[in-house]
């Protein structure tokens, strides 16, 4: 019996001092050096993703706005684009395409960042481009048809 006890003393010594520590400090050490270069990669490919899509988003913004002022496009209930005649050009349909689907990129990253909802992302982005949207250019009210910003009751 005291030598079962003798035995479990030491490995108990060598689990808390000297050697059985300094394998479980290695072993800490190289997850969390392993964990910390994981968040690192996949926090700055998300930033390279977020910079792509707005640098995208950039360089169509003044077609976006053009189209906007002709009357084309608005600003939807669901905080994307959105096409005010179903019957526009080929050309603006593609490019509220591309500007949803960018969006729509952009906010999955923005709700990843702050812990949100995607839906919550959208919603705020609606409000932000309500607000800046010119008081000619069309908006969806809360029944979902198109009227322009200066005709929205508050």
């Amino acid at each position: 019996m005291k030598y079962l006890q003798r035995k479990n003393l030491s490995s108990l010594n060598k689990k808390f001092t000297g050697e059985g520590m300094k394998k479980e400090y290695k072993v800490i050490a190289w997850t969390s050096l392993l964990f910390f270069l994981a968040c690192a990669i996949s926090l700055t490919a998300i930033a390279q993703s977020k910079q792509e899509v707005a640098k995208s988003m950039r360089d169509r913004h003044s077609a976006l706005i053009e189209a906007k002022d002709k009357g084309l496009v608005g600003e939807a209930w669901t905080g994307l684009a959105g096409l005010v005649k179903p019957d526009a050009p080929d050309g603006v349909q593609s490019l509220v395409e591309a500007e949803n689907k960018d969006r729509k990129e952009l906010f999955k990253i923005i709700a990843g960042e702050t812990g949100t909802s995607v839906q919550e992302v959208a919603r705020q982005n609606r409000i932000r481009m309500y607000r800046l949207a010119k008081d000619q250019h069309f908006v969806q009210d809360a029944n979902r048809s198109w009227v322009q910003k200066k005709d929205l009751s508050q």
